[in-house]
C-alpha cells in the first residue's frame, strides 16, 4: 500500500472517531465559560468590552449635551427676535413722539415770533406787559424742550435749545430796542428850592416813586441777610427770576438753570451760580466775587468785584471801577446736565471782552477792569460752598 493511501485513511479514522465523540459527549456551557475566564485573553477581550461602553455612554452624553446647546441656542435666538421686536416698537413710538413735539414746538415757536413782529406797532404804556408776556411764552417752549429731552435725539434738542436762544436774543435785542432801561449816569445838580416848594415835591414823589430796595411778593430770591450761607437748587430755580437783594457776608450758591440773575447791593459776598439762560444783572455791588454764566452781563455801579465769567455776548460795564474778569471754573455734580438745559454755548466766551459804557477810546483799554492775574484766582471752590466771607 503506497504512503498516501495510508495517510489517507488514518486522517479520515481520527476525523471519524473524533466526531463520534464530540457528538456523543457535548461541552457544557458553563465548562466552555470556565475556559473563556481561563484564558490568557480574558482581560483583553475584558478591556474592550469596557471602553466600548464607555464610548456609548460618552456617544449619549455627547448626544443630551447637543442637545442641550440648540435648545439653548433656540431660547437665544427667540430672545434677540423679542428684543429685535421690542426696539422696533420703541423706535416706532419715539418716532411718533417726536413728530408730534415738532408740531407743537413749531405753533409755539411761531406764536413767540408773532408776539415779537408786534413790539413796533404797539404803545409804549404797553410794552412791558408785552415783554414780560413774550418771556414767560420762551421759558414756557424752553421747559417743554428740557422735559421732552428723555425721547429727542441729542441732534435734535440742541437744534430746538438754539431757537429757543434766537428767540431769547431777538426778545432782549426788541426791548432795549424799544423799551431802554434807565442808565447810570452823572445826575444834575439840584437847584434849591424853598420850604413849600420841596414839602409838595416830597408829597408827589411819595405817590408817584417806587422804592427800587422794596422787597416785593413775586420777587423770588433772599433779601435783607447778613453773615449766612444761603443755598438753592434746581428744582426750585428752574428757569426762574431770581433776585438777591440787600446782602453782607454771605455766600449764595445756586446749583441750578435760572430764567435772569439779579444781585443787587451785595457787600462783600461770594455768589456761586449755575448757567443763567439769558442776564444777569449786577448794581450796587461791593468787594464781592461773582461766579456766573451767561448769555447777557449788565454790570453797573459796581466796585472791587471779581467776575469768574462765561458769557456768550459781550459783557456791559457801566459806571464801574476796579473789576477783574477770569473764566468761569465751578464745577458740581449736574452742572454739564445745567448748561445743556439752559441751551449756552459753552464753546463760546467772551470773559476777557467787555465794553466799558464809561470808556469811548478805542485803542486804549478800559482802566475800569482788568483781567485777574492767574495767580490770584481762586481754582477751586470746592470749599467755599458753606464758608461765610470773612
Amino acid at each position: 500500500m503506497s504512503i498516501a493511501i495510508r495517510s489517507g485513511f488514518w486522517i479520515f479514522t481520527f476525523g471519524a472517531i473524533g466526531y463520534g465523540l464530540f457528538y456523543v459527549v457535548k461541552p457544557d456551557d458553563d465548562l466552555l465559560k470556565k475556559f473563556d475566564e481561563g484564558s490568557k485573553h480574558t482581560d483583553t477581550r475584558k478591556f474592550s468590552r469596557d471602553t466600548v461602553a464607555v464610548l456609548k455612554e460618552a456617544a449619549k452624553q455627547d448626544s443630551d449635551l447637543n442637545k442641550k446647546i440648540e435648545e439653548l441656542r433656540d431660547a437665544q435666538r427667540l430672545e434677540k427676535l423679542q428684543k429685535a421686536h421690542k426696539a422696533r416698537e420703541e423706535v416706532d413710538a419715539s418716532n411718533e413722539n417726536e413728530d408730534f413735539f415738532s408740531g407743537a414746538f413749531k405753533i409755539r415757536s411761531e406764536y413767540i415770533e408773532q408776539l415779537l413782529s408786534q413790539v413796533p406797532t404797539l404803545e409804549t404804556s404797553v410794552l412791558t406787559a408785552h415783554f414780560d408776556n413774550i418771556k414767560r411764552e420762551v421759558n414756557e417752549l424752553q421747559k417743554y424742550v428740557v422735559t421732552s429731552s428723555f425721547f429727542l435725539k441729542e441732534f435734535n434738542m440742541r437744534k430746538y435749545l438754539g431757537i429757543v436762544q434766537n428767540l431769547q436774543s431777538k426778545c432782549y435785542e426788541l426791548e432795549d430796542q424799544y423799551v431802554p432801561r434807565k442808565k447810570f449816569g452823572f445826575t444834575r445838580k439840584k437847584i434849591p428850592k424853598s420850604d413849600n416848594q420841596k414839602h409838595n415835591l416830597d408829597e408827589r414823589d411819595g405817590v408817584d416813586k417806587i422804592d427800587s430796595n422794596k422787597w416785593d411778593d413775586k420777587l423770588f430770591g433772599f433779601d435783607s441777610k447778613d453773615g449766612k450761607v444761603l443755598l438753592l437748587d434746581n428744582d426750585v430755580l428752574f428757569q426762574r427770576d431770581v433776585t438777591m437783594r440787600n446782602l453782607k457776608n454771605c455766600t449764595i450758591g445756586l446749583k441750578g438753570v435760572m430764567g435772569t440773575l439779579h444781585l443787587t447791593n451785595l457787600d462783600n459776598c461770594i455768589v456761586l451760580s449755575g448757567p443763567v439762560t439769558s442776564s444777569v444783572f449786577i448794581e450796587k455791588c461791593t468787594n464781592c466775587k461773582i461766579v456766573t454764566a451767561c448769555q447777557q452781563l449788565r454790570m453797573h455801579t459796581s466796585t472791587k468785584c471779581d467776575i469768574y465769567l462765561h458769557v456768550t455776548s459781550k459783557g456791559i460795564v457801566e459806571d464801574c471801577m476796579e473789576i477783574r474778569t477770569a473764566p468761569y471754573n465751578l464745577q458740581y455734580e449736574d452742572l454739564d446736565k445745567h448748561f445743556n438745559m439752559s441751551s449756552l454755548d459753552k464753546n463760546s466766551n467772551n470773559w476777557d471782552n467787555l465794553d466799558d459804557f464809561n470808556w469811548l477810546a478805542p485803542d486804549v483799554p478800559s482802566p475800569n477792569w482788568s483781567v485777574l492775574d492767574v495767580k490770584s484766582r481762586v481754582n477751586d471752590w470746592s470749599d467755599w460752598w458753606s464758608k461765610i466771607p470773612s
